[in-house]
């Protein structure tokens, strides 16, 4: 499991609705609300997401060990991604874009800050900041994409 073993023992800080999200070993499910906001006009052709206010956000995560498959469905507007570990840190790829992220958790959430990005494995000034904030039965997230745009919600995952 990709979070369990990423945290160490530091996953156990998590509150109840993260911890158990990220536990699922074949992978979990999550519905909320998002609001997006585009700050560029590359911020289309690099895939984010449309601008929208109050849109419907559906997460689900295909787990295989610690190689995950996600899909976050922003309104119609599905963006997928796959993350691992390497070398201490999480790797989240798209197309040919991979961000190096270092995450860290304590008992509000956890928090991911990109340590380097490459595309077709040149590096590349990509600069992401995300943070959760649970509770046992959901949790708040914001994730800022520098000269992009930004995207915060809530989100439940399924029972």
């Amino acid at each position: 499991m990709l979070y369990p073993n990423l945290l160490a023992r530091d996953f156990e800080k998590l509150p109840g609705a993260l911890r158990r999200f990220h536990a699922a070993p074949a992978g979990a499910t999550a519905s909320g609300t998002v609001d997006v906001r585009r700050t560029s006009a590359w911020a289309g052709l690099v895939g984010f997401p449309p601008n929208g206010a109050g849109m419907p956000l559906r997460l689900e995560v295909i787990a295989d060990g610690d190689d995950e498959s996600w899909t976050r469905t922003f309104g119609a507007y599905a963006l997928r991604t796959r993350q691992r570990p390497e070398g201490g840190l999480l790797l989240e790829s798209v197309g040919p874009v991979r961000v190096f992220f270092r995450v860290s958790a304590d008992r509000a959430g956890m928090r991911f800050e990109s340590e380097r990005a490459r595309l077709w494995g040149l590096p590349i000034p990509l600069r992401i900041a995300a943070q959760t904030w649970g509770t046992d039965v959901s949790w708040r997230f914001e994730v800022t994409v520098a000269g992009v745009g930004s995207y915060q919600g809530t989100a439940v995952p399924a029972v």
